[in-house]
């Protein structure tokens, strides 16, 4: 508890002296502290580096984002509400590599990220080790070529019937994109033959 409250008065002190050098230090200090830590923390303990991480990110500039988003992104247990705020960052070199590869985005973020967020955003989701066919739907009605392409080539994406159909009309006059499709083995045999 006394590291908890000390690690709080080092991050309101950041705060209110107003300098962004300091912030950043601090928020580098914490990072490091968390990620040493992260296999042994207690769910209290990462709600507590959740208030730190918000409170800091709010105030910081992008460059310090960036660096906080790629050094959470990878960390299983990364703290939840600082994921979220980061994967729906405005600024891509933030939000990216959380939405590539955090574990802890589920679905429903994903799919309201990818369907309220730019192309780059969506580019990114695309890249994920898995996809479930609900995230799919959205990268494949709104996403442009790049995120189609990415989305159909990427192994553990799975397509629901509808998204294989929506792929296979995209794919009319786009030899690359229909030579992806058609690679996928469980494309359902009825659009195989459109």
């Amino acid at each position: 508890m006394n590291t908890a409250i000390g690690l709080l008065s080092k991050v309101d002190e950041a705060l209110s002296c107003g300098s962004l050098g300091r912030r950043s230090e601090v928020l580098r200090h914490v990072t490091d502290l968390f990620i040493v830590g992260a296999p042994r923390c207690s769910e209290e303990d990462i709600a507590l580096f959740d208030t730190v991480f918000t409170r800091l990110a709010a105030e910081i500039e992008v460059a310090a984002r960036v660096f906080l988003a790629a050094r959470l992104a990878p960390i299983p247990n990364a703290p939840p509400i600082t994921i979220r705020a980061l994967a729906f960052d405005d600024a891509i070199e933030v939000a990216g590599p959380v939405l590539a590869q955090s574990e802890r985005l589920d679905d429903v973020a994903l799919i309201e990220n990818a369907s309220t967020k730019g192309q780059e955003h969506l580019l990114a989701i695309s890249r994920r080790r898995t996809l479930s066919e609900a995230v799919t739907d959205v990268l494949v009605i709104r996403g442009d070529r790049q995120v189609a392409l990415s989305t159909v080539e990427n192994p553990g994406a799975r397509f629901s019937e509808g998204g294989f159909a929506r792929l296979v009309q995209r794919a009319e006059g786009d030899d690359r994109l229909a030579e992806s499709v058609g690679f996928r083995p469980e494309i359902p045999p009825q659009l195989v033959l459109m």
